[in-house]
């Protein structure tokens, strides 16, 4: 269906039926675990009450009635800081990337959207050269392998390129501001000319430029499944122009990399890549793109997996399988399961991770990268030999703080790790996006002290500060707070955003007798997502599974 002046639209009923919704949604659900912001109100309703959104976004299709709505987004440190002059090894400031969570209908929809286009992008993609989010198996929850088995194929043709003689060279680049320079419009035609289906064409374009607050038709949002598609093939014509020059190339979303033999070639490959760059409204990142030797890229980028695999050697003498997890990513703090590991090889790749580790200062330059591969694999282990490491690190690296609050969630338990925690929470240095993690790592602890409460209370309550961590304060108090305190929850209620809002009714739900039943008077049917939360509530009641996940 055509689009209506206020921006609403609709699909044909025939179409919204053979959509896979169900998958659609567990697919959301595998992606809001990795998310740039932390969001448990939003897993619940749809593990919930997933039946009752899916309806809910179908009838609004159906009719024609479907608004896309305004994304959450929130500055998040990048690794790449800003140089400090005349020092080389003082922390400037941290450059940073807008990172966000889209209300639950549109992400519903903009992950069905995805789906419809993994097949076609699948295939058009040169797998030889693109190796950045691939596809999972047809029906899996997660729509991507894992992003470290990804890595390592990057790596592995990294490291075969490299040792060919007639490589002397490798021309690395970094895309600047790459998802934020996107042209909607070039993407829009060019996943339409390659496939995309015409009834699903004004739908994307709407909801890609209302996600840019209407201000410019540039840029999709960073964190989501489909941007990931969309980003990762936004570049596929890059692929082919080096494929047609017979350049050697790799690419890992906007990290590209050409093997050539002379440093003429890579001035030639520089000046027929910038202008075709430019035609998709983007350009190099000077600072970070370089010409190197290709006996320095091991240096400049070490395989990690070939380094664990060799520290795995060191220790048993014996390969082992890479692992599957996701190269720098974490799983959902609500339902962190973890794998099932060969208890005889726990030791072995414990001792390997160690090992590897250690050697942080072989790598200048290098050391998150390093950190991102391990730390998880601690946390993983519940080994707590990174806890000092990580304190100590803490306020030097901010773009880690979700990895390394997470591995410290694992230890909450302990005075030292709380304390920490806690005086963070009041540390004004830290950026929005970090006290909202700081938050969520002592949620775990199961209980939170007297000062605790007061800081979130005072996160909660200061207007000044971004929705995604008030979220999360207002998680914090209405969990852990006394009485006074739930009571104050009531009367900030109304001043408070729909997202925080909604935050605040979610953890209700913990609450007994007069004050939950009060709490879903007042606040169980304001609007779609509060009573959506209603529903949830009383199917996870029905099965028994309301426990915070």
């Amino acid at each position: 269906m055509a689009g209506k002046d206020d921006g609403s639209f609709g699909l044909d009923p025939a179409l919204v039926k053979q959509i896979d919704w169900d998958l659609a949604l567990r697919r959301v659900v595998q992606d809001l675990g990795s998310d740039f912001i932390w969001a448990p109100h939003f897993r619940y309703i749809c593990r919930e009450a997933g039946t009752q959104l899916i309806e809910l976004v179908k009838r609004e299709l159906t009719a024609g009635q479907f608004s896309p709505g305004v994304p959450m987004t929130i500055e998040v440190p990048k690794s790449f800081r800003m140089r400090v002059g005349g020092s080389t090894k003082r922390f400037g400031p941290s450059f940073t990337r807008p990172g966000s969570i889209l209300p639950l209908k549109d992400r519903l929809l903009y992950q069905v959207i995805g789906d419809r286009c993994l097949t076609f992008v699948e295939q058009k993609s040169l797998k030889d050269r693109s190796f950045s989010h691939r596809s999972a198996a047809a029906n899996d929850d997660a729509m991507f392998m894992a992003n470290r088995s990804c890595w390592n194929l990057l790596q592995e043709a990294l490291s075969r390129h490299a040792s060919k003689r007639k490589f002397q060279y490798v021309v690395k680049m970094d895309i600047a501001n790459y998802f934020q320079s996107v042209n909607l419009h070039e993407l829009v035609n060019t996943l339409s000319g390659n496939g995309l289906e015409s009834a699903l064409v004004y739908p994307l374009e709407s909801m890609l430029v209302k996600y840019t607050g209407e201000r410019s038709s540039r840029g999709i949002i960073q964190g989501v499944n489909t941007s990931d598609l969309f980003g990762a093939f936004y570049l596929h014509p890059i692929d082919r122009l080096m494929k047609d020059g017979k350049w050697t190339s790799a690419r890992y979303v906007d990290d590209i990399y050409v093997f050539v033999s002379t440093l003429k070639e890579a001035d030639k490959v520089i000046r027929t890549l910038v202008p075709k760059l430019r035609n998709y409204d983007l350009v190099l990142n000077e600072i970070k793109s370089v010409v190197m030797p290709t006996s320095l890229l091991r240096v400049e980028e070490p395989d990690l997996e070939s380094l664990f695999g060799d520290a795995i050697e060191e220790i048993s003498g014996q390969d082992d399988d890479a692992l599957s997890e996701g190269y720098g990513h974490q799983r959902d703090w609500w339902d962190d399961e973890g794998d099932e590991d060969d208890v005889d090889d726990e030791d072995i790749e414990l001792k390997a991770t160690r090992l590897l580790f250690d050697s942080l200062a072989d790598y200048p330059g290098q050391e998150e990268h390093i950190e991102r591969f391990c730390i998880p694999l601690f946390a993983r282990a519940e080994s707590d030999y990174a806890i000092d490491h990580i304190m100590a690190s803490f306020s030097q690296r901010p773009s880690m703080t979700q990895i390394y609050v997470h591995y410290l969630s694992k230890f909450v338990s302990r005075s030292n790790v709380t304390r920490f925690l806690e005086k963070a929470l009041d540390d004004i240095t830290l950026y929005d996006w970090q006290g909202m993690w700081v938050l969520a790592a002592l949620m775990q602890r199961g209980k939170g002290s007297d000062s605790a409460v007061t800081s979130a209370w005072r996160i909660l309550d200061d207007g000044r500060r971004h929705d995604a961590v008030r979220a999360v304060a207002a998680l914090f108090v209405g969990r852990f707070g006394p009485h006074d305190r739930r009571k104050e929850l009531f009367g900030i209620y109304p001043n408070l955003s729909e997202y925080v809002r909604l935050a605040v009714y979610f953890s209700s739900l913990r609450w007994k007798g007069v004050e939950r039943s009060n709490a879903r008077k007042m606040w169980g049917s304001n609007d779609e997502m509060h009573r959506l939360m209603t529903t949830a509530a009383t199917v996870g009641r029905q099965t028994k599974s309301l426990s915070g996940k």
